[in-house]
C-alpha cells in the first residue's frame, strides 16, 4: 500500500484500518501524522454529535420557519441552525468525562510520588498484562521511561511513562475498569482519553491532545497489527 492509497482508506473510517494500512502506517511517519489529524477531526465530530439538544430548541426553530415570509427567510433560518450547532459543538468541548479528569489530577498531584513510593514493574509483567488486555506497546510509541503499579480510581493501574517526539505522555492500563466507549478531558494543561481495552480501560494523559492522539492511534495499530 503507498500513501495515496493509505489515506484514501484513513479518510473513509480513520478508526477502522485494516492489516495492509496498518502495517503502512507503522513504517510512515508522514501517514502516521495524518492519521493522527484525522482522528482528531473524528473525535471533534463525534464529540458535537454526542452533544444534548437544548431543550424547546425544535419548537422554537419550527415557530421561527412558521413565521419566516420573506423571500431570504431560509437564510436567517439556516443562520439559526448554525448557531445552535457551533453551541452544540462549544458545550460538548467542555464536558469533561469524570475518570479521564481523574488521570489528569493523578498526573498533575499524584504521579511524582507514585513514582517514588511505587515498587518498579518489569517490562515483562508489563507486555504480560497489556497482551492480556489485547494491547501492544510498540517501540514507535517512544522511550519508556518509567514501569510500575499504584492505585488509581479504585483499581490497581499499571502506570508507565513514555517520552514522546511530541513530549512526554502517562498511561495507565487499567485492567479492573471496563469502559463501554472513548472518553476525554481538559483541565489544568493537560489532555486525557480513555479508551476501552479488553476487560479493563486505558488512560492516555498528555500535555496536548495531538499527543496523546498518536499514542492511541500507535496503541491501537499495534493491536490490530498483532491480531491481524
Amino acid at each position: 500500500m503507498n500513501c495515496l492509497e493509505f489515506r484514501r482508506v484513513t479518510l473513509a473510517d480513520p478508526r477502522r484500518l485494516g492489516a495492509e494500512a496498518t502495517a503502512h502506517v507503522e513504517q510512515c511517519a508522514a501517514c502516521r501524522d495524518f492519521l493522527v489529524r484525522s482522528l482528531e477531526t473524528e473525535a471533534a465530530l463525534t464529540a458535537a454529535l454526542r452533544a444534548n439538544v437544548p431543550e424547546g430548541l425544535r419548537e422554537r426553530l419550527l415557530d421561527r420557519t412558521a413565521r419566516v415570509r420573506r423571500p431570504l427567510g431560509w437564510l436567517a433560518l439556516a443562520a439559526s441552525v448554525l448557531l445552535a450547532a457551533a453551541i452544540a459543538v462549544a458545550v460538548a468541548w467542555t464536558r469533561n468525562d469524570a475518570l479521564a479528569l481523574a488521570g489528569i489530577d493523578f498526573v498533575v498531584y499524584e504521579e511524582a510520588q507514585a513514582i517514588a513510593d511505587a515498587k518498579p514493574t518489569d517490562l515483562a509483567v508489563l507486555t504480560r498484562v497489556a497482551t492480556e488486555m489485547g494491547v501492544s506497546l510498540p517501540e514507535q510509541l517512544g522511550e519508556l521511561r518509567y514501569m510500575g503499579t499504584c492505585p488509581f480510581a479504585g483499581a490497581t493501574a499499571h502506570h508507565v511513562l513514555v517520552r514522546t517526539p511530541l513530549g512526554k505522555v502517562t498511561l495507565l492500563l487499567i485492567p479492573e475498569r471496563p469502559l463501554a466507549s472513548r472518553a476525554v478531558a481538559s483541565a489544568h494543561g493537560f489532555e486525557a482519553a480513555v479508551v476501552p481495552a479488553r476487560g479493563g480501560s486505558i488512560a492516555l494523559i498528555g500535555d496536548s491532545g495531538r499527543s496523546v492522539l498518536r499514542a492511541e492511534t500507535l496503541l491501537k495499530a499495534a493491536a490490530a497489527l498483532k491480531a491481524g
